[in-house]
């Protein structure tokens, strides 16, 4: 296994390729005076598909710590947004562009970083080393900032540095996960850590940040994400098969001297041209959003769950701080009621992975349009918990009341993600990246949106108003998952992109 980690790929490169066997044989689609190095059979330990399961695990492990690192780095910033606001002389919303224009950047950013690791000569490991090793210098010039706009820019730029693995992550559990294996708990847990992220942040700077400034908000996320970049670097594997393929296809040539030995993701890298890779990069995931039915609104309702999320970090302080008397500290640690009431949701869904989607899957009778039914849970749960959370945030109700109801929240909010996510990765195998890419996009414009306002509505609608706006217009998207479960499979058909399998749908109809 060391030979595809980022600390293998050098003593890989510095033996000239014979530190590791690779074995080769002709594809099922041959290419004339070409051989096409691939797996050595079924079996080949070298195919991560074949990894050992707690490899696996900690593969999973590593890529969700890395993407809570990068989710809570958006709001971090928010216990310390009063001190920002005053040491720079501005409003609190424009302090609050802090928090916006990091959730921007890193919707901006898989659109030209993540179709980079789609490239075999590069592959998945790589982009994640040096987009967090950037993420994490970026923070220091960002702690010691002394004027807003810098700080502001430095804010984008880290979110955008960060973006690889928040939309590539998905992929990479399927680069180790079978479909009708560990795939769909993998994708659970990295939808957990997703969720489950932007709450760590004020969680990490909350107490620190009332004690020692707001530059406390950066220093926890340093020290943090600089840890997990040094087990990356050194323990990450490479997950992507073309990459890992590519690798073998040149160790052989430089063995035999053969030069018509390549791998299919070196013949794709050869052909691609500068308006495709254009294409790919940027094109595609805004075309399919704007094409696809299934994309569209899948990005519609996650992006605004999304927004509400990024609400309650003006919600808290108005109710806990507000209404209860709680200090920064204290306000900022009850956002760890997401986590706990969350993590019996990804047990719950975990066994509903093992025990109902497992003997479909083994029966034949697995259809993508099955993970709407976390949905059903989750969007029923989504307003219920929004107006329990707004018609309990009164002084004069005990303060766990709204705290239970926002544990709610992030239950409906994990079973919403975890089915359209899970739906779009099943619904657009080939365009797995895009499709990640887009709701990425579309999810962050809109989360990054709401913190703008958000404070102004609950101050002039009151909690209890906002609250009920909100879960009205949550009751709407409901029609949208019972639409995908029953029209799913019609939808998929008139489909360009989507399919079951690569074989399905021919890429070149696509491309330009």
């Amino acid at each position: 296994m060391l030979s595809t980690t980022a600390l293998g790929t050098l003593l890989h490169v510095a033996s000239g390729g014979r530190v590791f066997r690779i074995q080769a044989e002709k594809s099922e689609r041959p290419v004339p005076d070409k051989k096409i190095v691939t797996w050595d059979g079924e079996n080949d330990p070298e195919n991560p598909k074949n990894w050992p399961m707690w490899f696996k695990c900690w593969i999973t492990f590593l890529i969700c710590t890395m993407t809570v690192f990068v989710y809570l780095g958006s709001s971090i910033v928010v216990p310390g947004l009063p001190l920002i606001a005053d040491e720079f002389h501005v409003s609190e919303s424009v302090a609050g562009l802090s928090m916006s224009l990091f959730i921007w950047g890193y919707g901006v950013g898989p659109l030209v970083l993540s179709p980079i690791t789609e490239v075999a000569k590069v592959g998945r490991t790589w982009p994640y080393v040096a987009s967090i090793g950037l993420f994490v210098i970026l923070q220091v010039p960002t702690a010691l900032c002394g004027n807003l706009p810098g700080f502001l820019v430095l804010r984008f730029l880290a979110g955008f540095l960060g973006s690889p693995v928040l939309a590539t992550g998905g992929a990479s559990m399927g680069d180790v996960w079978n479909l009708d294996g560990g795939f769909m708990n993998a994708i659970g847990c990295w939808g957990f850590a997703a969720c489950g992220g932007p709450g760590m942040g004020p969680l990490l700077s909350g107490f620190a940040t009332q004690d020692r400034g707001w530059h406390w908000t950066i220093w926890p996320l340093l020290c943090g994400t600089g840890l997990v970049w040094l087990v990356t670097v050194a323990l990450l594997p490479e997950t992507s098969s073309a990459a890992i393929l590519s690798r073998r296809a040149r160790a052989l040539r430089r063995a035999t001297g053969d030069a018509s030995l390549v791998s299919e993701g070196e013949l794709k890298d050869a052909s691609m041209t500068p308006s495709h890779l254009l294409y790919e990069t940027l094109c595609r995931p805004v075309l399919m959003t704007f094409t696809e039915p299934v994309l569209f609104f899948s990005d519609l309702y996650i992006a605004y769950i999304y927004g509400i999320t990024f609400c309650f970090f003006e919600a808290f302080p108005l109710t806990f701080q507000g209404h209860h008397g709680f200090s920064l500290g204290k306000s900022s640690s009850c956002f760890i009621t997401g986590w706990v009431v969350c993590s019996v949701a990804l047990l719950l869904y975990c066994l509903y992975n093992v025990y109902v989607a497992a003997p479909r899957f083994a029966s034949g009778r697995w259809r993508p349009e099955f993970r709407m039914e976390a949905c059903f849970l989750g969007g029923v749960l989504f307003p219920i918990s929004l107006f329990w959370f707004g018609w309990t945030s009164f002084g004069g109700v005990h303060w766990s009341v709204p705290l239970l109801a926002y544990g709610f929240f992030q239950c409906a909010v994990f079973y919403l993600f975890q089915g359209f996510l899970g739906y779009l990765g099943e619904n657009y195998p080939i365009y797995m990246a895009s499709a990640y890419a887009s709701n990425g996009l579309f999810r962050a414009l809109l989360g990054g949106a709401f913190p703008l306002f958000s404070t102004q509505m609950f101050r002039r609608l009151t909690i209890q108003g906002g609250c009920s706006l909100l879960g009205g217009l949550a009751i709407l998207l409901l029609p949208i998952t019972g639409a995908f479960y029953w029209t799913g499979p019609r939808l998929r058909a008139r489909s360009k992109m989507a399919g079951t399998t690569p074989a399905e749908k021919s890429p070149s109809s696509t491309e330009v």
